[in-house]
C-alpha cells in the first residue's frame, strides 16, 4: 500500500471534520442571531410596558376623581392644594439626563414650546417646568386658543404687557442667553412630547406667579401649584 492510500482516510476524516465544524458553526450562528431578535423583541415589549407605566402619572378615572375633589374645595381652602398628584421627581429627573439631544430634530413649534418652558419657568423645580409645557399644548388643543404651539406662546406679542406670557412682549430678546438651561429646556420637550406629564398641570390652561394676584383666577379653578406658579383650568369642560 502506498503513502498516498494510507493518507486518504485521514483526509477524507480532516474534510468531514471541516464540514461538520462549517455546519455547526452556521448553526450557531442563525441560533444567536434568532436569539437576539427574540431578545430584541422581548426588550421592545419591556421598554413599551415601561413607557406606558412611566408616563401615566395616574389612570384617567384617578385623575377625574382628583379633579372633582378640588372642585369642591372653596374658598381659602384653595391654598392648601399643592403638588396635586405629582409623580416621583427624583424619577423624572433621571429620565431627563439620560435624553439625547444629539440626532433629536426640534420642529418649530416644539422650539417655540422651548422658549417658553426656558424663559417661563426655567428657575422653577423640573415638574413645574414640565407643567409650563403643558399648559401651552391645553391651549393648542382648546378650540378658545390658536391651534399650535408657536401662536399661542407668542399670541399678542405686539402688545406691551397684554401678551399671553410675558417674556413675548417684555421688550427684551427672545434668544436664551444659558446654554445648559436652554438644553434642559430642550430635553424637557423631548420628555413631554414622549408623554411626560407634571400630574398637575391637565387640563390647565391658565397660571400665574405666586406673588401676583390677577383677577382672571376668579373665574377658573385652581388645580395645583408648583414652585412659584400656580395653575388653573376653566370652571366648564
Amino acid at each position: 500500500m502506498s503513502y498516498f492510500s494510507d493518507r486518504r482516510p485521514a483526509v477524507r476524516s480532516y474534510r468531514t471534520g471541516l464540514a461538520l465544524g462549517i455546519v455547526a458553526v452556521l448553526l450557531l450562528t442563525a441560533t444567536s442571531f434568532s436569539l437576539l431578535f427574540q431578545f430584541g423583541a422581548a426588550d421592545r415589549e419591556i421598554q413599551n410596558k415601561y413607557l406606558v407605566a412611566k408616563y401615566s402619572a395616574s389612570t384617567n378615572y384617578e385623575l377625574e376623581r382628583k379633579l372633582a375633589e378640588v372642585d369642591l374645595v372653596q374658598g381659602s381652602g384653595h391654598k392648601y392644594l399643592k403638588d396635586l398628584d405629582m409623580p416621583v421627581a427624583g424619577n423624572v429627573e433621571a429620565t431627563l439626563e439620560n435624553v439625547d439631544l444629539f440626532e433629536r430634530v426640534f420642529s418649530k413649534d416644539e422650539l417655540c414650546l422651548t422658549q417658553a418652558v426656558y424663559f417661563e419657568a426655567r428657575g422653577e423645580p423640573l415638574i413645574g417646568q414640565v407643567a409650563i409645557a403643558e399648559v401651552v399644548l391645553n391651549r393648542v388643543a382648546d378650540r378658545k386658543y390658536p391651534d399650535n404651539a408657536c401662536k399661542v406662546v407668542f399670541q399678542n406679542k405686539h402688545m406691551p404687557n397684554r401678551c399671553q406670557f410675558s417674556f413675548a412682549c417684555d421688550g427684551k430678546p427672545d434668544r436664551p442667553s444659558d446654554l445648559n438651561a436652554w438644553e434642559k429646556s430642550l430635553k424637557i420637550v423631548a420628555l413631554v412630547m414622549a408623554g411626560e406629564r407634571s400630574g398637575v398641570a391637565k387640563r390647565a390652561t391658565h397660571y400665574h406667579a405666586s406673588y401676583v394676584s390677577p383677577n382672571w383666577r376668579l373665574r377658573l379653578n385652581k388645580v395645583g401649584e408648583i414652585g412659584r406658579h400656580i395653575f388653573y383650568r376653566d370652571r366648564i369642560i
